[in-house]
């Protein structure tokens, strides 16, 4: 992410940093380039999401090749190093190349910048100006109007453009894409090969149909561009008094301040400037993965308000605000008298809706840790959760490519004995059909099971209603059987536990049943993201052990989430 970390004060103008640092947590830089302080040994492990990166990259640069105009792709370059690799991007830039696969643009040292789009696009006008390209591996558009709509372009013919109605950028969820493609604007424009006007493209998972009117559809990824200069986005609010008052700026205002910031936190580090006088920790979900989550973990006190609350916490200016305001702790949160602070909190804190909700839902979470109580019951008596004859609870697991791979069951029927497991899976990279085949096997094996007795089946979240809703289609009769059989006798033990209690962690399954029983999971780490990681790992390491430890490894958990279910239920029934 960033270069020049052995520098020094003699030699800040070398300081250069890549597109991702005025996107990230400002404490990466300093750490980075604070003398004082060991780089950890240690490897970013990429999200599950990014297991097929190298397919989608493959498969979005061949629909490019493949595409109008003069391509020139520079993917083989980059093991030819940085010197040679820039000098080739330059080269196909004054070529007038009408679109570039993996350039490397050259290092701008006067705006401390250095940077690799995933393409270059020629625009449309005199000279040789091109707007910048960025692939990401997660959506980028979502709904909406008919009075602003979407600019894109098909990967085919990437220098056309055409307006899409009823689509727009994720601006609340997906700045942080727009920003890097802003770093590489800029770079563009040091360079002499910027496009006359600032536009840059993001490529997501999202698929659209490119088929004009009256056509057969035509599913495929497209290019969003987005004007870079249109005032659409909030300035950081750490440097607006306040928040809620503050105007709309453009993605590309927004780059550059923060850009700018990290250039002299970065010049500051390098000079001696202690990191504590420069940025604190504040924890988050940037955190994770990141090979300074440990180093700034040790910095927290114990009862750090960023640490101790993880379940809808405060965002990072929020906790910034209230520890200018002297809450920087649990305890100090559970302490404080809650409408003094919340007069104080929301003028410096008002860039996002629902701030005063947020922070009491906070105050009460810090009362519940402070006492030590995990699950606080709002109301009395028992709860109508009825019996029946048979109870069986469900568990899916899905791949990161959003595959439903295995079926879990856990069995509770006096007539056959004591609980049992059971499982229905396909440990491979499953199609459509192989999908669909898979639910038929399982969904046929629910059918015989339930019979006409008097039977309930139990989840938690309606996860499992939403997938089959989805497969049920595909699934002929069965399908119609099972969503009608769901209809009345799926029990979702999630809104029952909204009605009744409130949880100082939230309250998800694994929080929950932590809480309540003596249940615990086998895995020491257990969670949907990380049954990913290993299923993708049960079904492409190259290690057949490790093939087999992860594979038992997803099907325990599994086992372990429909028997904690299980366990909830019981202690819900026990209540009075």
């Amino acid at each position: 992410m960033i270069d020049g970390r052995q520098g020094t004060r003699a030699d800040a103008m070398s300081i250069v940093l890549d597109a991702y640092a005025a996107r990230s947590c400002p404490l990466k830089t300093v750490n980075a380039f604070s003398p004082s302080i060991q780089a950890p040994e240690l490897t970013r492990v990429d999200p599950p999401f990014f297991r097929d990166s190298r397919a989608i990259e493959a498969s979005v640069f061949g629909m490019v090749g493949e595409g109008e105009g003069r391509v020139v792709d520079l993917r083989d370059a980059r093991a030819s190093g940085g010197a040679s690799w820039s000098r080739a991007s330059m080269q196909a830039m004054a070529s007038g190349a009408d679109v570039i696969i993996a350039p490397l643009l050259p290092r701008d040292e006067t705006g401390h910048r250095t940077g690799r789009p995933s393409m270059l696009v020629r625009a449309d006008g005199e000279g040789h100006g091109y707007r910048p390209v960025q692939l990401k591996f997660h959506r980028v558009m979502e709904s909406g109007g008919t009075d602003d709509p979407l600019v894109v372009a098909r990967l085919g013919s990437p220098r056309r453009s055409s307006e899409l109605v009823g689509r727009r950028f994720r601006w609340n969820t997906r700045l942080n894409a727009a920003l890097q493609v802003a770093h590489y604007w800029r770079l563009l424009q040091a360079c002499g090969y910027a496009a006359p006007e600032p536009w840059g493209g993001l490529i997501g998972i999202d698929r659209l149909n490119a088929a004009p009117p009256g056509r057969p559809a035509q599913i495929e990824p497209m290019i969003a561009w987005l004007r870079l200069d249109q005032r659409c986005v909030p300035p950081n609010p750490r440097w607006v008094a306040v928040p809620a008052e503050a105007e709309a700026i453009s993605p590309l205002e927004r780059y550059d301040s923060e850009h700018r910031y990290r250039v002299d936190l970065a010049q500051a580090a390098l000079g001696g400037t202690p990191p504590g006088e420069l940025e604190t920790p504040i924890l988050s979900s940037e955190c994770r993965g990141c090979v300074w989550q440990q180093h700034c973990r040790d910095q927290l006190d114990v009862d750090d308000l960023s640490a101790r609350i993880t379940k809808t916490p405060l965002d990072v200016h929020e906790l910034r605000t209230l520890r200018g305001l002297g809450v920087a702790t649990v305890s100090d949160l559970a302490r404080a008298d809650l409408p003094s602070l919340t007069e104080q909190f929301l003028p410096a804190a008002g860039h996002r809706t629902g701030g005063e909700a947020r922070l009491q839902r906070a105050y009460r979470r810090a009362q519940l840790l402070d006492s030590g109580v995990e699950l606080e019951r709002q109301t009395t008596g028992p709860l109508d959760l009825p019996r029946h004859a048979l109870e069986i609870d469900i568990d899916i697991e899905t791949s990161a490519d959003d595959r439903l791979y295995l079926w879990g069951f856990w069995v509770d029927d006096p007539e056959a004995g004591a609980p049992y497991a059971r499982q229905f899976g396909a440990f491979t990279d499953l199609d459509a059909d192989g999908e669909a085949a898979l639910a038929v096997e399982a969904l046929r094996w629910l059918r015989s099971v339930v019979g006409a007795r008097d039977a309930a089946v139990y989840h938690y979240s309606d996860y499992e209603t939403i997938r089959l809703a989805r497969l049920a289609p595909r699934l002929g009769e069965l399908g119609e059987w099972a969503t009608g059989w769901a209809f009345t006798h799926f029990v979702d033990l999630f809104p029952l536990m909204r009605r009744h209690f409130f949880g100082a962690n939230g309250l998800g399954l694994k929080a929950v049943v932590r809480a309540a029983t003596d249940f615990a999971w086998r895995d020491a780490d257990p969670g949907g993201l990380n049954s990913q990681s290993w299923f993708a790992e049960a079904i492409g390491d190259a290690d057949p052990d490790a093939r087999t430890a992860a594979r038992r490894r997803v099907l325990e958990y599994n086992e372990d989430d429909v028997r904690a279910t299980w366990h909830l239920r019981r202690w819900l029934r026990s209540l009075t």
